[in-house]
């Protein structure tokens, strides 16, 4: 079966204004069938701005401003501000109705320089078949049951931490949902598991939401499985933050992801 492009795999759809798309938001974007996912909202705005320019992602931010519900129709339109010959910069605004749901600011290009370097290093973990699989404690539909993800245990010394990485540090090796391709949209997607990273990592069960993903692509390549090595910097005054990084089963370090999120205590709601 041929990979999903990330237009197939959103439902987005294009318009008679090449600068105005469409997204359906569908069960399989959502959150427990109730409101869109927010990296499906940035993959969907990341996608739009690609096919709109005919240029790479290089670094995109969303602000998320309000819910886009199951069963509401979302309009992307794409603003290019400045559009040079190796770099462009746009924005996209969501909206359903007069609601704004997502603003997105974005660089794209994509320029000619033979060099190539990375410096962090891939934790140590187990394969993706020695992990036990996320499970969720809820029925509805959802973006994370079309997601194959494992909790990735560290291989080496145990340094505390729900994957023995370390205080405040989750690894989750993660599947592309439903067949999609390797892409600045996918890469959108498993940035926005910082929530997740705090949830598991928090002292007492806390629930939270995000207030903003940004998106730093360093490189796009084919990927089986991508590793998410995420980071909860700390919880305060009802806000937290935290970043990932994205690595594919090769160890190549793809993407750098960080977010703030209201942070709930689950225990009175």
């Amino acid at each position: 079966m041929s990979e999903l492009t990330p237009r197939e795999w959103l439902g987005l759809e294009a318009t008679h204004n090449p600068h105005r798309w469409y997204l359906p938001v569908i069960p399989r974007l959502s959150v427990r069938e109730i409101f869109l996912f927010g990296g499906a909202g940035l993959a969907a705005a990341t996608t739009a701005l690609e096919e709109t320019t005919g240029r790479p992602v290089v670094w995109a931010t969303a602000q998320y401003l309000d819910f886009a519900k199951v069963g509401e129709t979302m309009d992307l339109d794409v603003h290019i501000s400045v559009s040079g010959r190796y770099t462009t910069q746009a924005r996209v605004i969501g909206r359903v109705g007069v609601r704004e749901i997502i603003t997105v600011n974005a660089a794209l290009g994509r320029r000619e320089l033979d060099l190539t370097e990375t410096w962090p290093t891939p934790p140590d973990v187990r394969a993706p078949d020695a992990c036990r699989p996320r499970e969720y404690d809820y029925d509805q539909d959802s973006l994370g049951k079309h997601l194959d993800q494992r909790f990735a245990p560290t291989t080496g010394e145990k340094l505390g931490g729900p994957t023995g990485h370390g205080p405040g540090r989750l690894c989750v090796w993660t599947k592309p949902p439903d067949g999609v391709g390797n892409s600045a949209a996918t890469l959108a997607v498993l940035g926005d598991f910082v929530p997740m990273g705090i949830s598991n990592v928090a002292s007492q069960p806390v629930g939270s939401n995000s207030l903003d993903n940004t998106l730093r692509i360093i490189d796009v390549r084919p990927s089986e499985w991508y590793l998410l090595d995420i980071e909860a910097g700390g919880i305060a005054n009802g806000f937290g933050h935290g970043q990932l990084r994205i690595w594919d089963d090769q160890g190549n370090l793809q993407a750098i992801a960080s977010q703030s999120v209201i942070v709930r205590d689950r225990r009175k709601h």
